[in-house]
């Protein structure tokens, strides 16, 4: 998880070429985005797609090959730095670019040495700035990966590197140095959170499930906590603006076809976002003016039948099931079995959650 979420903080940084803004050659044959920048070093819709490239070919190497995804960032940082572009936007492009490459260099080299030699050398260098940055940095990506999957590991890993920075403030003469750790300190504050919601979600498997809360149901009839005695309920929290939410809907749709005649309900809770129906884009969009509840439930509708969705949409009526399920970031999805027993959740659109959500409903209804 950890990877995917540096790689897309890495895209973000350099966005890709949009589909469709590739300009022809007077010949007809499309220049490459390297041709293009030698003509015109402040084209950074050519230096967007060069950029965005190399760095995601580095990310694909950097646990293979790591020298080779090094090499490939030293070719990126030599073409930029070959740029003499004069345009302002231009400009501040090749400056983020050179600080992302900056980063992912880091991550590379300090995914070649263990946590314990990081912790060495800023307990032996306690004034060094630069080794408690490299020890910040691979403190976090030895637990991040575990927040997930391994919340217990992932604690151990980080009360234990906050025990370091506890001591790291006891010996540090440099008073620089001793503010830094405490601002270290207070970052790795948001990944204990994570580790506490983490925590509460692996402590909800085997629990019952909470009893539904929802003000309207939309997309198929209204259902009780009777109607769904004996089933397989997939509760599923999204919302229309959720990007990784739509992309789960492929597997929605397939599950929804192949268990609903075998005891499965799938269930999307969502909640008013202010969004209206846009006929004419054929898509949810943010209203500018007020919007009431039967519109909105009317754009579900649309939505609905736009992406082919069979299975019921539910507004929540207030944030008790959102709260029982510890739903902190979306899609969030819960599965129940015939039971009322939690049996699985899963958070994000990654392949390997729509695997393990699979593997789960054939157990469960794939002998019907």
């Amino acid at each position: 998880m950890w990877r995917s979420s540096f790689l897309a903080a890495l895209m973000m940084l350099i966005p890709p070429l949009a589909v469709g803004q590739e300009k022809k050659s007077a010949t007809g044959e499309e220049k490459s985005p390297l041709e293009k920048l030698r003509s015109n070093p402040n084209d950074t819709e050519a230096l967007n797609a060069y950029a965005g490239e190399a760095i995601r070919t580095a990310y694909s190497m950097q646990n293979g090959d790591p020298q080779g995804a090094l090499i490939k960032l030293d070719e990126l940082e030599a073409i930029v730095g070959r740029l003499s572009p004069d345009a302002s936007e231009a400009k501040e492009l090749v400056a983020t670019i050179r600080r992302t490459i900056e980063r992912f260099r880091e991550n590379i080299e300090a995914n070649k040495l263990p946590l314990a030699e990081f912790e060495k050398k800023l307990l032996d260098h306690p004034s060094d700035p630069l080794a408690l940055k490299r020890f910040e940095t691979k403190l976090t990506m030895e637990v991040a990966p575990l927040v997930r999957g391994e919340p217990q590991e992932a604690q151990k890993k980080l009360d234990a590197g906050k025990a370091v920075l506890q001591k790291l403030g006891e010996i540090a003469t440099d008073a620089a140095v001793k503010r830094q750790s405490d601002e270290v300190l207070r970052r790795l504050g948001a990944l204990q959170r994570q580790l506490d919601s983490s925590k509460k979600l692996t402590e909800l498997i085997g629990k019952p499930a909470a009893p539904l809360k929802v003000e309207a149901w939309i997309n198929g009839a209204p259902l009780t906590d009777g109607d769904l005695k004996g089933k397989v309920v997939l509760l599923d929290f999204w919302a229309v603006w959720c990007g990784p939410c739509i992309a789960t809907f492929p597997h929605l749709r397939e599950w929804n076809e192949k268990y609903s005649d075998k005891g499965l309900v799938i269930i999307g809770l969502t909640q008013y976002y202010h969004f209206q129906w846009d006929a004419e884009a054929k898509k949810a969009a943010h209203a500018s003016e007020k919007v009431t509840h039967d519109q909105e439930q009317a754009m579900l509708v649309e939505f609905a039948r736009s992406h082919d969705l069979k299975h019921r949409f539910a507004i929540q009526a207030d944030d008790s099931l959102s709260d029982y399920y510890g739903v902190a970031g979306i899609p969030h999805v819960v599965v129940i079995d015939q039971q009322g027993i939690v049996r699985m959740m899963r958070i994000g659109s990654g392949e390997q959650n729509a695997k393990d959500l699979g593997e789960l409903l054939e157990s469960l209804l794939g002998g019907k």
